[in-house]
């Protein structure tokens, strides 16, 4: 990365011959989504099947558990935005995808579970996938973070044909004192102060070009498609 090489496709069209290189439906362009949109799904979803319960909820101050723990990550991920947004207004070549999912297919035909991604970032040091973390009531692993920063290498690195490397990033919101239990192996541990900092710091990785291309695969929701 970081050079115009044989192994880089030399052109979009090359580099993405499955998927769409012009303009695309808006019901397709990923770039469309809000800040922490899987969750507020998922938080719908979840309220229409426990109604009773979140209802009574509000009415005892005593929330259900799992509507409260949705409602905070949802709180982690639209600050975790905002932070981001401060940086592509400052830096227009980054890039910043909302509330990427995917659910691929494993050989067997089985499904495993489901990608979500809070944050995409793409940038001139890389890729980077973001996992926030809001005032954590229980114990935070690395290990979803760094599966999913796996899983989307291989989908963007099978999608574009460029070689990529995408970093595993926990955001810890609300809390000075991020902590994390276990193995952390190539997952980088920030706070959302620290998030564009940390991003403007890294040395150059790809090209304009390999941006580029990266971006088109990401934004176009048949790469993530099963």
């Amino acid at each position: 990365m970081g050079t115009d090489s044989p192994s880089v496709p030399v052109t979009v069209a090359d580099a993405l011959p499955n998927l769409r290189t012009g303009r695309l439906a808006r019901g397709d362009d990923l770039t469309n989504n809000r800040p922490a949109k899987h969750l507020l799904d998922e938080r719908s979803a979840y309220t229409r099947q426990h109604l009773t319960s979140v209802l009574r909820g509000r009415l005892t101050g005593r929330p259900d558990e799992r509507h409260r723990a949705l409602s905070r990550r949802i709180a982690g991920v639209r600050a975790v935005a905002q932070e981001l947004w401060e940086l592509v207004a400052k830096r227009p070549v980054w890039r910043v995808l909302q509330s990427v999912r995917s659910a691929p297919t494993t050989r067997s035909g089985q499904r495993p579970a489901e990608l979500e991604l809070d944050q995409l970032v793409i940038g001139p040091s890389g890729v980077y996938t973001i996992h926030s973390v809001y005032r954590p009531t229980q114990d935070v692993t690395a290990d979803l973070a760094r599966d999913a920063a796996r899983r989307t290498q291989e989908i963007l690195g099978r999608a574009t044909r460029v070689p990529i490397n995408v970093q595993a990033l926990i955001v810890f919101v609300r809390t000075d004192q991020p902590r994390v239990e276990g193995p952390r192996d190539g997952v980088e541990v920030l706070t959302a102060n620290e998030l564009v900092p940390w991003l403007e710091s890294r040395r150059q990785m790809l090209t304009e070009r390999e941006l580029e291309i990266i971006h088109l695969a990401a934004r176009d929701y048949r790469t993530w498609a099963p």
